[in-house]
């Protein structure tokens, strides 16, 4: 994964010719827009429970060239189980925050910082009984993330991102990991 996304990193360094004539096609870079639209599937760990893997998707828009604002969403869930209970939690992260990013040939490269909820989902039930229980709360959290932005062809980009959450649960930061992988659209 690591020699992955070095790869397509260095595939975004490298700088596209422009002949000038039209002669592009649909390969061209057409889009240098400050809005961008992006969407993917996220993993990261759960907010809630300890081990785990949490997989969803996500959406953001972001809007400014060098320094930008955005706003995302993200819905992921997760389940574990024991002998006698299985629980399952979905996290929904509603983030609006800053951006600071840079163009290098076809890539976008930046980080991001983003604040706001999440709001916790947890269901638990009673295996081999109808015992059932579910809970909502809502836990302030943020998250940095390191991002790239290829463009692929026309305004369409490949993205990927991830780095360091946080939320406070109770009185406790609870660390965590949130990271997407997706496409995205420059006008």
């Amino acid at each position: 994964m690591r020699r992955l996304a070095i790869a397509v990193l260095l595939v975004g360094l490298m700088p596209a010719p422009s002949r000038g004539d039209g002669s592009g096609g649909d390969l061209r870079v057409r889009s240098s827009g400050p809005l961008t639209v992006d969407g993917g599937l996220v993993f990261a760990l759960p907010t809630a429970l300890v081990p785990g893997l949490s997989t969803g998707f996500g959406i953001g828009v972001t809007r400014g060239r060098v320094l930008a604002w955005e706003a995302r969403a993200s819905w992921s869930t997760a389940t574990e189980s024991s002998v006698a209970w299985t629980v399952t939690q979905s996290d929904l992260r509603l983030r609006v925050g800053g951006v600071i990013q840079h163009t290098l040939g076809r890539a976008r490269v930046g980080l991001r910082l983003g604040v706001g909820p999440t709001i916790v989902h947890e269901t638990r039930l009673r295996n081999s009984s109808t015992l059932e229980t579910s809970a909502f709360s809502t836990l302030p959290a943020g998250e940095v993330e390191a991002f790239v932005a290829v463009h692929v062809f026309g305004p369409w980009l490949f993205n990927m991102a991830g780095g360091p959450s946080a939320a406070v649960d109770s009185g406790n930061l609870r660390g965590g990991w949130v990271s997407l992988i997706g496409v995205g659209w420059q006008p």
